[in-house]
């Protein structure tokens, strides 16, 4: 629950905007609006799954976002704010895959760094939720060469593919399709261009308690058509380093993230790999087919998976997935994806996970359509195939990690005013 001091913040800033907007109207850039998201899916009951831990043959949810965002600027000066309300439902309280929810991801959600609870909470039922959230608010200028930005904003590492291994302070888990707005973060930024492409950035991220929180370094620049992203420092009580690229060459695209972090021996299991730090990697490529399609492929390995079945059943108790930033289970996997676009307002995609350890695979088709100048809406589903699991009351055997996810679909709506 947020509180008592936030409301009072929040109100003494909104009637310092009205006060500047009332005594400089004609030299104020004010910008407003706002977004509806909405996500329905249903998913079943997974093979393998006892029957006495999930009665229904299928569970329903939804979800219901209305977001509010102003953007004023003055003098130099810019102000963001952005204020959302979400309402969850889902149809069973008793199911162990009610904590799938209604994001539509099948991983899960990230906990981003968060140092003040800035929430609203009204409904807390076991079915059903209402919340609200101050998403942002942030001021950011200029000082001569430099670049500020203090508040709670969105904060982004990495390509942001579909996997990756920098973004590890909010991250999207795989195939979330409710991906439009990062959650918001407390932060610190000091940013500076260096020479014609780089830049050069310092970033200190809140949390509670603070030593939880993040410093980090970045460098960025863009060298013969590709993107280069250098971060640093210590996140979580964790040091990590890493290198990020995206860009083209020739008629390929080129994309991928390589890291090291600092092991926690008292929260996690060593699996494999290096015993002082562990490794992290994905590397990829586009190509655009002859069919009018476009195609890509990808590695990805991680140090924080397993590389036996056996051992899925407790990875998950590890900090990196506890703490919301890491999601894949295995050590390997293989992905591939498919564009095309079969009008000039309907997208066609689907992405494919290949698990190397236990060769299972999931894979998720969409269709997205645009409705209007501002609204799009997007039907989605996905498939796990390989070795099924199985879970009663007395024991949990997992023989793969895709293979009793449940199968679904869902209906995926964004409205922006």
């Amino acid at each position: 629950m947020i509180p008592g001091i936030f409301p009072k913040i929040i109100f003494l800033i909104m009637i310092l905007c009205l006060t500047i907007i009332a005594d400089n109207a004609e030299a104020i850039d004010f910008k407003y609006g706002a977004a509806l998201r909405q996500n329905v899916l249903l998913f079943n009951r997974p093979a393998g799954v006892d029957e006495s831990l999930m009665p229904e043959k299928s569970i329903g949810s939804s979800s219901t976002s209305l977001r509010l965002y102003e953007n004023l600027y003055w003098q130099g000066v810019l102000l963001s704010a952005a204020i959302e309300t979400k309402s969850n439902f889902i149809s069973s309280t008793g199911s162990i895959f009610s904590g799938l929810g209604s994001g539509g991801s099948l991983f899960g959600t990230s906990q981003p760094l968060e140092h003040w609870d800035a929430t609203f909470d009204y409904i807390t039922g076991d079915s059903s939720n209402l919340r609200t959230r101050l998403e942002r608010l942030d001021v950011t200028w200029s000082m001569g060469a430099y670049d500020f930005d203090i508040g709670r904003q969105p904060l982004s590492l990495g390509t942001s593919h579909f996997v990756g291994v920098l973004d590890v302070v909010a991250p999207f888990a795989p195939g979330d399709p409710d991906a439009t707005y990062k959650p918001g973060v407390d932060a610190v930024r000091l940013r500076r261009m260096v020479g014609m492409t780089g830049e050069a950035e310092i970033i200190g991220v809140g949390s509670k308690p603070w030593e939880y929180g993040a410093v980090l370094g970045r460098f960025r620049l863009l060298y013969k058509g590709v993107d280069f992203e250098f971060v640093g420092g210590r996140f979580r009580q964790r040091g990590f380093g890493g290198v990020g690229w995206e860009g083209g060459i020739s008629d390929y695209g080129i994309w991928g993230e390589l890291a090291l972090f600092d092991r926690k021996e008292n929260e996690e299991k060593w699996r494999g790999g290096w015993s002082e730090a562990a490794f992290s990697g994905v590397a990829g490529i586009d190509v655009n087919l002859p069919v009018d399609i476009k195609a890509g492929g990808a590695l990805m390995y991680q140090d924080f998976g397993v590389r036996n079945t056996d051992d899925l059943v407790d990875v998950y108790d590890d900090a990196p997935f506890r703490e919301g930033w890491v999601f894949l289970a295995s050590a390997g996997y293989g992905l591939v994806t498919l564009h095309r676009q079969m009008h000039p307002l309907v997208n066609a995609d689907i992405a494919g996970l290949v698990n190397l350890v236990d060769s299972s695979t999931l894979w998720q088709p969409m269709i997205t359509i645009s409705v209007g100048d501002n609204a799009d809406m997007s039907l989605y589903g996905w498939i796990g195939t390989g070795k099924e699991n199985t879970v009663t009351i007395t024991k949990t055997e997992m023989n793969s990690e895709f293979g009793s996810l449940p199968t679904g679909g869902g209906f995926y709506a964004r409205w922006f005013f």
